[in-house]
C-alpha cells in the first residue's frame, strides 16, 4: 500500500515535531563531553518507524534532530547547527531508514530487538565519527560518544516503543499515519526469549568492549559506568520479554 504526498508530509511533520520535544527534555542532562545529549527521545522516531511509512519517518527523524539540536541544544552550547548537519542529520536519516526496512520485513519481537541494538548502535557510531572528524577531537572519543548515547538510546527504544504501540493500536490502519502492524507475539516463547536475550547480551558485550578499548577515555567521566550499568539491567532483563507490552494479537512465529 502505498501513501499519498499528503500522509508522507503528515509523517515527516509528526515525527520532526515530537522527536524535537522529546530532545528537548533531554536537553539540560549534561553529556560527559559537552556535545550531544542522553538520547531518550529516540524512542519516538523509533516507534514510527515500526508504524507508519519507513523513508518518511527517516526524513522526519533527521529534521528533527536538527530542529531540537538548533532549538534547545545550541543554546546550551551542546552543539551547532552545522555540527547537527555534519553529524546528527545523517546519523538519524541512516539508522531509521534501515531500522524501518528491518522491523517491516522481520516483524517479530526478537527482529524489533535486534534492530534496536544494531542500527542505534550504527547511527550512533556514524555521528560520533562525524563529530570527532569534524571537530578533530581525540579518536578515542568516538568510542565514548557512541557508548554514551547507546546507554540512553537503546533502553529508551525498547521500552518505550511496546508501550506506544499497546496504547496507538486501536489506531493502526485508521489512520494515514499509522499503518502498520507490529505482530509481535503475546507469548514468550523459548525462541523468542534466546535471541531477544543474545542481542541483549550483544548490547552488554559492545558496551564493555568500549571500555576495554578507550579505558582513558571513558575514565575521564565516570558516571559513564554506572548509567551503562542501569542501562544493561533493563536490556538484559526487560529486552527478552518487553514485547508483551504491546499485546499485539497474532505470533510472529
Amino acid at each position: 500500500m502505498s501513501a499519498s504526498l499528503a500522509s508522507r508530509v503528515a509523517i515527516i511533520a509528526s515525527v520532526a515535531a515530537l522527536y524535537a520535544v522529546g530532545k528537548a527534555l533531554t536537553a539540560y542532562i549534561p553529556s560527559p563531553w559537552g556535545i550531544g545529549e542522553f538520547l531518550i527521545g529516540l524512542f519516538i522516531p523509533a516507534y514510527f518507524a515500526v508504524v507508519s511509512d519507513t523513508l518518511p519517518v527517516a526524513v522526519g527523524a533527521g529534521l528533527g534532530t536538527f530542529v531540537g539540536d538548533v532549538v534547545f541544544l545550541t543554546p546550551l552550547h551542546e552543539t551547532t547547527p552545522i555540527l547537527s548537519l555534519v553529524a546528527g542529520v545523517p546519523a538519524n536519516f541512516t539508522a531509521f531508514l534501515l531500522f524501518g526496512y528491518f522491523v517491516k520485513r522481520y516483524r517479530s519481537w526478537p527482529a524489533f530487538v535486534a534492530g534496536t541494538v544494531c542500527f542505534v548502535t550504527l547511527g550512533n557510531l556514524i555521528a560520533a565519527i562525524n563529530v570527532v572528524e569534524f571537530l578533530a577531537l581525540p579518536q578515542g572519543l568516538i568510542l565514548g560518544f557512541t557508548l554514551f548515547w547507546n546507554i540512553g538510546a537503546i533502553p529508551a527504544v525498547i521500552v518505550g516503543v511496546p508501550i506506544l504501540v499497546r496504547a496507538t493500536q486501536p489506531l493502526v490502519g485508521r489512520s494515514n499515519i499509522l499503518r502498520y502492524n507490529a505482530e509481535w507475539s503475546g507469548k514468550v516463547g523459548g525462541r523468542q526469549t534466546a535471541v531477544a536475550l543474545a542481542f541483549a547480551a550483544l548490547f552488554v558485550l559492545f558496551g564493555a568492549a568500549l571500555f576495554i578499548g578507550a579505558p582513558g577515555t571513558l575514565s575521564s567521566w565516570p558516571g559513564l559506568g554506572v548509567y551503562f550499568a542501569i542501562a544493561a539491567v533493563v536490556v538484559v532483563i526487560v529486552g527478552p520479554v518487553a514485547g508483551l507490552l504491546a499485546g499485539t494479537k497474532r505470533p510472529a512465529y
